[in-house]
C-alpha cells in the first residue's frame, strides 16, 4: 500500500512542488476525503483492515529446535472470540486512522501509521511538507518540530542529523497536559534548499506510552528519507 498505488493519492500539490511516500514495510499510508477519490478511499479501508489484522496476531512460537525432545510451543492459539476481538480492533483502528487522516487535511499533512511495533495496533505519524521564500529565511521548520517550548525542567533535546539530500534535525520534547499526564513526542524534520525555494519536510508523533520512544524515533528516521519531494511538472521552467 504505497502511496503511488491505486489505493492512495499519487501525490499532494504545494505551492509548486508535489510530495509523496513511498512508505517502507509495515507502514501504511492513509487516504483522506478530500484529497482522494472517495472509490480508492473504499477499497483502501477494506485492504487496510486486512494487513491491520494481520499485524496483530500473536507472534508465533521458537523455531523447533532440531534435537529430539518435547514439541516447543508453535504460538497462542485463538479460540473464536479472541479471533472475533482481532477483527473488531482492526476495524476500529482502520476507522480511527481514516477519520484522524480527514482530520488533517486542513493542515496540508497525510497520516501514515506504523504497524507491529511492539504488538501495537497502528500507530499514526503525522508528515507535512512546507515551501518558502529564500530570500526570507525563517524558523518555521524549528518551529514546526517544537524545538521551543516544553516543559522548563526538560527543554527539547534537539539533534542535528547528516542527511544525504539535506539538513535534517530530530526533536524530542516533553509536554504536561491539563491533567498532569506526560506527552512524549519526537519529530524529525529535513530542510532542502533551492534557488527559489526552500523545502521543509516534517514527520510527527506523539505518545504517552515512554516505551516505544527509543522504536519510534528510529522508525521516524527510516521514514523520513521515504518522503518525495519534486517540482511540479508545470513550474519546473529548469529550474532545480
Amino acid at each position: 500500500m504505497t502511496a503511488r498505488s491505486a489505493e492512495v493519492p499519487a501525490g499532494v500539490g504545494v505551492a509548486g512542488w508535489t510530495w509523496w511516500v513511498d512508505p517502507p514495510a509495515r507502514w501504511l499510508v492513509v487516504p483522506a476525503v478530500g484529497l482522494d477519490d472517495p472509490a480508492d478511499v473504499a477499497r483502501w479501508e477494506r485492504e487496510a483492515v486486512g494487513v491491520v489484522r494481520a499485524s496483530l496476531e500473536p507472534e508465533p512460537g521458537p523455531e523447533p529446535d532440531p534435537d529430539p525432545g518435547p514439541e516447543p510451543d508453535s504460538g497462542p492459539e485463538l479460540d473464536d472470540a479472541a479471533r472475533a476481538g482481532l477483527d473488531r480492533l482492526a476495524a476500529d483502528a482502520v476507522a480511527n486512522l481514516r477519520a484522524f487522516a480527514d482530520g488533517v487535511v486542513p493542515s496540508g499533512s497525510r497520516v501514515l501509521a506504523a504497524l507491529g511495533v511492539h504488538g501495537n495496533g497502528p500507530v499514526p505519524v503525522l508528515v507535512a511538507v512546507g515551501v518558502s521564500d529564500p530570500a526570507e529565511p525563517d524558523d518555521g521548520l524549528m518551529a514546526a518540530l517544537g524545538a521551543t517550548g516544553g516543559e522548563p525542567a526538560a527543554p527539547p533535546n534537539v539533534e542535528h542529523l547528516d542527511l544525504p539530500d539535506g539538513d535534517g534535525v530530530r526533536v524530542v520534547r516533553l509536554d504536561m497536559d491539563e491533567a498532569g499526564t506526560g506527552w512524549m513526542s519526537v519529530a524529525v524534520g529535513r530542510r532542502v534548499e533551492h534557488p527559489d525555494a526552500v523545502v521543509d519536510t516534517v514527520l510527527v508523533w506523539r505518545t504517552v506510552d515512554l516505551f516505544l520512544v527509543a522504536t519510534m524515533a528510529e522508525l521516524l528516521d527510516e521514514l523520513l528519507p521515504a518522503v518525495r519531494v519534486e517540482r511540479s511538472a508545470a513550474d519546473r521552467g529548469g529550474v532545480s
